[in-house]
């Protein structure tokens, strides 16, 4: 599969569908809930060095987790066109 499709592909879908299934999703919207509580309360005692620090390790953390969910995404769409590939 070409990678700059898959990239396309991915790019389009996850940036529509999978946030539209996220918003709708109790589940993940607890827990979406429960990390704003804890990060609230840790953010309360900081102090702004520790705030900044803190802040800048979850945007690398994010990052990393965003390429993470790509990278799965991508495998399983390549698996999929694989398995149906073999079908045909």
């Amino acid at each position: 599969m070409d990678n700059e499709i898959l990239e396309m592909v991915t790019q389009c879908l996850t940036e529509s569908r999978l946030n539209r299934i996220m918003c709708s999703d109790e589940e993940y919207q607890a827990s979406k809930m429960h990390e704003k509580v804890a990060y609230d309360k840790l953010i309360e005692i900081l102090n702004k060095q520790q705030k900044e620090l803190l802040d800048n390790f979850i945007a690398a953390e994010s990052e990393t987790g965003a390429n993470a969910e790509r990278l799965i995404y991508q495998q399983g769409m390549r698996d999929l066109y694989a398995l149906l590939m073999a079908l045909a």
